[in-house]
This record gives structure tokens, sequence and C-alpha cells, in this order.
């Protein structure tokens, strides 16, 4: 999945932890196997090769995978879009440092990049493409998936309490041997190494997505991963979105709508939607902070 994964577990012995570690792990691999764009076998893979008609069997959890991403395209109004991947492509952010394409090339690609172009055929368990070209990228979901899933598994196997960090997409349930909730610094997008706030949290999961992650500076100008579907171009409106949810596939999804809808739409979605709480910095670097959240939130500070 292109990240960092951490696994942090309260257990009543050690025997216990590394197994239960071994086995979310072992999770894990299986999901980016399934999911990533860059395994020739994946789900993913096949369903890219087949576009313009054909569809290709899945699993029930990637058919769940999906049928969820498309759910959070219509609620963000098609902001988050796994069909973003001819862009992304063209965008190469994922082979290094990317590039700057011109405006005919990205015109040439955003026919390409509708949700509403995935077939699902719940009955037969099967995803396609309408149209030739079209690319499923899972990018914007597929951490805030695995890290859901792997939480199940140290759950299944008598974990009493963990944490399961995907590069910033973060799942946490029971409490530190200190009996405290886990606290959650959120980085400062602008200071790499300063926290901007800090929530103690359980049994939940904060996702944050920023323009800081992957980036590069043309003429003075950032341009970052996260694409709008809808222009081809990074989303302009906020530096980073952190989304309070409870599950990390929520989250994750969220966290890149909500970016690219701005702070204004982005926050009027979060204040309607059920057990959803999030943290917009704008890009005027303006904090937003959603109604449910702001006495849980503590300013600057460290994470002990």
């Amino acid at each position: 999945m292109g990240t960092l994964v951490t696994i942090s577990v309260v257990a009543d012995s050690r025997e216990r932890a590394f197994s239960a570690m071994d086995r979310a792990f072992q999770t894990l691999q299986e999901i980016e196997n399934q999911t990533s764009r860059k395994t020739a076998a994946s789900f993913t893979s096949r369903i890219n090769e087949g576009a313009g008609g054909q569809m290709v069997s899945v699993s029930s959890s990637y058919l769940e995978l999906i049928q969820q991403s498309i759910e959070y395209s219509q609620v963000t109004e098609g902001s988050f879009d796994i069909t973003v991947g001819p862009l992304t492509t063209l965008w190469q952010f994922e082979d290094g440092q990317g590039r700057l394409p011109n405006d005919q090339e990205i015109e040439r690609h955003l026919f390409l990049v509708d949700y509403r172009n995935l077939q699902v055929d719940e009955m037969h368990q099967t995803v396609g493409l309408k149209e030739a070209g079209a690319l499923v990228d899972l990018g914007g979901i597929a951490k805030g998936f695995a890290v859901d899933q792997a939480v199940s598994v140290l759950k299944e196997e008598g974990i009493a309490a963990g944490m399961v960090n995907a590069g910033g997409d973060i799942r946490l349930f029971g409490l530190k041997p200190s009996q405290e909730r886990w606290c959650i610094g959120v980085q400062h997008p602008r200071q790499p190494d300063a926290i901007l706030a800090s929530l103690k949290l359980t049994d939940t999961s904060i996702v944050t997505s920023g323009d800081y992650e992957r980036y590069f500076f043309r003429d003075g100008i950032r341009y970052h991963h996260i694409l709008d579907p809808k222009s081809g171009q990074p989303a302009r409106g906020c530096q980073s979105v952190t989304i309070v949810s409870e599950t990390a596939l929520s989250g994750d999804a969220l966290s890149t709508g909500v970016f690219i809808l701005g702070p204004e739409r982005g926050m009027a979605l979060i204040e309607n939607l059920d057990g959803i709480e999030g943290l917009i910095i704008d890009r005027q670097g303006e904090v937003h902070v959603s109604s449910g959240l702001q006495s849980f939130i503590r300013w600057g500070g460290d994470t002990d």
C-alpha cells in the first residue's frame, strides 16, 4: 500500500500478542495483493485490464469494498471517486516525484473518470468498467479498509486493546495499560515536526489527508496527489483534513472527499453525517472544527 504500517497491542502474553500481530500483518498483505494496481494478479489489475465491458469475479470482501466506494462517491457528490486512476497515472505521484501534465493531456483523460462507469453484479459477485481505458485506483480507501480488517483480526485473537496505523490511517480500540485513552497528534500541515492538535480517543478511527504527503513544486506552486476528479487538478481548498469516525474506511474516503469539496462544503457534509467529526485546515491555514469535536481537542503540545 506504499506506506509504513505499525501495530501496537495490549495483551496478556507476548505469545498472544505476536501471534495476533502476525495474523493481522498477513491480512494486510492479502488485502494489498487483492487491491494494488501494481500487482498483476490483483482484482484491481484484472478489472482495469478488462475495462470496456469485461466483468471480473472478485472476493466477497473486495465486492464490499467497491460497493462502499460507490456509496462514498455518492455521499461526496463525486469528489471521492475510485475511477480516478487515469489521472493518478498521468500525474505519476506513485512513481516518484510526479510530473506536471498539460491541460490537453488532462482533458483527454477526464471523460474516463466517473464512478458511475463502475459495473457491479452482486448476484454473480463480479465487477467491471464500462469504458475502455478507465482505471480503478483504490489508493483513497484501501488503507482504511485494510486497517479495519486488521483490527477485526486482533479482536478475534483475543487482544484487549490496540492500535493499527497505516501511514496516518489509524484505528484504536480498548485502553492503554495505564487505563487511559490513546492520545493521537494531528500534524501541522506546514511544520513537519509540529503537532497542531491532539485528541484522546478509543474505539474509533482518525484519518488525515494532506497536501504535504506527496507533492512537488513548480514555479512556486505546490502540486499534490489529492486530485479533483472533476478538474483533473490537485484540489486547492485545503491543506489537510482529519476525520474522526467509527471505521478507518469511512475516514479514508471522507478525508479525501472533504479535502476536494473544500472547507465550506466539506464541513457542511461532516456536520450532516451521523457519527462523523472533522478538523479542516483551509488553504490560508485557518482551522475549522466540527461542532462535536471542539470539546475533545487539545491544541499544540505533545501526545503523551
